[in-house]
């Protein structure tokens, strides 16, 4: 997910929980729940692509009696845990095709690589809360040919402990969400909608900025292949004459 698509979504569910609710039993997205096999496993999967979202909703669904807390953090730990063991497999058989592919990554792969040699446990057991590198470090893990024990372990551990800290991050905001609803009263619709209104133009001024970055590079590369004044050829001094 790109960070302005996270971020807007992250306002949005935040916005709807503050505005007009009066509890989160409210929150429609919790009445959708069931607290059946599948929920779980939705919730799990979807780990590697919401990110801590996915954990802190689940928390807010234990706070509101729709989900069970233990069956929420094992699903979680599984779900990740499935994610970044594909991506170990994929570093390890092709990490060479990977950097090719995609040019952008290679020195944030290098990095990766560095970090790996220097402590395969560690690097395997922060994978879950490596920010920034949540993608790059497992396949640089299966680059580094990190033994398959130690980094199925490491990491297993490591998304244990992350779907466990976010849960609880969850679970905490549900309670003081609660509290702070039933406090704000009207003041929950208006701070809802500025947030709404926040996100949309957050993401409309990102939007417009990336066009226009891209229309400069576009005009540097055109300009670059014309003939200037400084690189158009002498004339020699007997044809002058």
């Amino acid at each position: 997910m790109i960070p302005s698509g996270s971020f807007l979504l992250r306002t949005l569910v935040l916005a709807t929980a503050l505005g007009g609710v009066g509890s989160l039993g409210d929150f429609a997205p919790l009445d959708a729940l069931s607290d059946s096999f599948w929920t779980y496993a939705t919730l799990g999967l979807s780990a590697i692509i919401t990110e801590e979202l996915a954990p802190i909703f689940g928390g807010f669904a234990v706070h509101e009696g729709e989900l069970r807390a233990d069956r929420v953090v094992m699903a979680l730990t599984l779900g990740s845990w499935l994610a970044t063991g594909l991506l170990y497999a994929a570093g390890r058989a092709k990490w060479d095709y990977l950097r090719k592919r995609f040019p952008k990554v290679r020195a944030a792969g290098t990095v990766a690589l560095r970090v790996v040699q220097r402590n395969p446990w560690r690097a395997s057991l922060f994978v879950r809360f490596a920010f920034g590198f949540r993608i790059i470090l497992p396949l640089a893990c299966g680059a580094a040919k990190v033994r398959l024990p130690v980094y199925l372990v490491a990491s297993l551990l490591g998304a244990f402990a992350w779907s466990v800290t976010f849960t609880v991050v969850g679970y905490a905001a549900g309670e003081a969400a609660m509290q702070f609803v039933d406090h704000i009263g009207r003041v929950g619709e208006v701070v809802g909608a500025i947030l709404v209104t926040a996100a949309i133009l957050g993401f409309v001024s990102w939007r417009r900025k990336r066009v226009a970055r891209k229309l400069r590079k576009q005009r540097r590369a055109a300009r670059g292949g014309l003939p200037t004044p400084l690189s158009s050829p002498a004339v020699p001094e007997d044809k002058r004459r």
